[in-house]
């Protein structure tokens, strides 16, 4: 983490004292996501309770110990009351490797959950890096939008004197009335699309009672700077870093353990047993009162268990597991092949994405030029209304084209920086 967690959750005490809304940074977004998101929270509880299973495991190697005390009195012709104390113990010298095996079992499933938190931080780092771009690129289409309506609102005012004057047709000045009230709606279309983008962010953050604002980076991004890393590089990276890969290898050593388990079954099982007792004598009520005398007494047992029959469960047991390990590695190979197959789809995706955002950033460009240079002329009068209108029509199609294919190239650029192990930033 770039900075601690105190320091965040800081700021967003600070901000929801002040008011109800809080600019966030992608990266502070995703740094509170993984410790509050309700799906990490869940994953996180999992862990604990994986963790929980390997303490146990360990404690299966240390020796049982028990302590007893009892007075008691009999009734007869006579009345006799005696009492004991003791305190014995029990080790399990040999399991058929039962323990051990159990153990490397549940230290894997611990490990395996670790893997299971940040696969599910991964997820959910996805939907909040595309709800936060899709708060971006509205925000950037609103500025170009609010640009629009300001030369529609000027074109109105000065199309309202000309008509007064009698140098402007009835027919331009509607449609330059029809052009300002389009600009309009369309910001306000903008604006509802952008609040319920971030009441999505609110939410993947479990933060509903706040307005999320996204800060937008400094850097302007162009295509012609950015390049595509070679397949082979991002399958290494992905190897590495995805959790996915890790988790499902792990899946066949969790079950290749147990086949040794079932296989420990059949295999006898040596334990000592040892114990002290104190046993104070008895009391006799008869006449004369008669006392029996206590002592000490210690005993060690080495004891041997071998299982003979147990009407096939055993048997049943290890062969259901050595069919679990083989639907383990049958998984295995098919995780790999899923896995190779996302990245080669994304590494197209994103050479694809690439070669779409340099063209519309040059159309978008180019129509922009043209624009301002239409709505020059139309100044001057040098064209009609409609021919205006068709340019600005133009340039904003073409403009909401590049942002389109800009976002969507870097949605895909950040999803395959998760899955290489990246830092996560604009």
């Amino acid at each position: 983490m770039k900075y601690p967690a105190l320091l965040l959750l800081l700021a967003l005490n600070f901000s929801l004292a002040a008011q109800d809304t809080v600019r966030l940074s992608l990266d502070s977004c995703l740094r509170y996501a993984y410790g509050h998101n309700l799906q990490v929270q869940a994953a996180t509880l999992n862990r604990e309770m994986s963790d929980a299973t390997l303490t146990g495991a360990k404690l299966r190697f240390l020796p049982s110990l028990s302590a007893d005390a009892s007075e008691g009195w009999s009734w007869s012709n006579q009345t006799t009351r005696s009492g004991n104390v003791g305190l014995n113990g029990s080790l399990t010298l040999f399991s058929g490797l039962n323990n051990l095996l159990n153990y490397r079992y549940s230290r894997l499933g611990a490990e395996q959950s670790n893997l299971k938190v940040q696969q599910t931080e991964n997820s959910v780092g996805i939907q909040i890096v595309q709800a936060y771009l899709t708060v971006l690129m509205n925000e950037e289409k609103l500025s170009y939008q609010r640009e629009v309506l300001e030369t529609s609102h000027q074109q109105q005012l000065e199309g309202e004197v000309k008509y007064q004057v009698g140098r402007l047709l009835e027919s331009d000045y509607r449609l330059l009335e029809a052009n300002y009230t389009s600009a309009q709606a369309e910001i306000d279309n903008t604006l509802l699309t952008i609040e319920d983008n971030r009441s999505e962010l609110s939410t993947l953050l479990d933060l509903e009672e706040l307005v999320i604002e996204v800060i937008p980076s400094t850097d302007s991004l162009r295509a012609s700077e950015r390049t595509v890393p070679t397949f082979d590089t991002l399958m290494a990276q992905a190897r590495r870093a995805l959790p996915d890969w890790k988790i499902s290898e792990m899946d066949v050593e969790m079950a290749r353990l147990g086949v040794g388990m079932a296989r420990s079954s059949f295999l006898p099982q040596v334990s000592l047993n040892a114990g002290t007792n104190y046993n104070n004598g008895a009391v006799v009520s008869d006449n004369p009162v008669t006392t029996i005398k206590g002592g000490l007494n210690t005993n060690l047992t080495l004891g041997l268990s071998v299982p003979i029959l147990n009407r096939g469960a055993s048997l049943t047991q290890y062969k259901q597991s050595k069919i679990n390990l083989q639907q383990a590695e049958l998984q295995h190979r098919q995780t790999q092949i899923d896995l190779e197959n996302d990245i080669q789809g994304l590494h197209i995706a994103l050479q694809q994405a690439l070669n779409r955002f340099r063209s519309t950033e040059a159309l978008a460009a180019a129509y922009r030029a043209s624009y301002d240079v239409y709505v020059l002329k139309f100044a001057q009068g040098a064209i009609t209304t409609v021919e205006m209108l068709q340019q600005q029509d133009r340039y904003l199609s073409a403009l909401n084209d590049y942002l389109q294919s800009k976002y969507n190239y870097i949605l895909i650029e950040k999803q395959l920086d998760i899955y290489t192990g990246k830092e996560i930033k604009l």
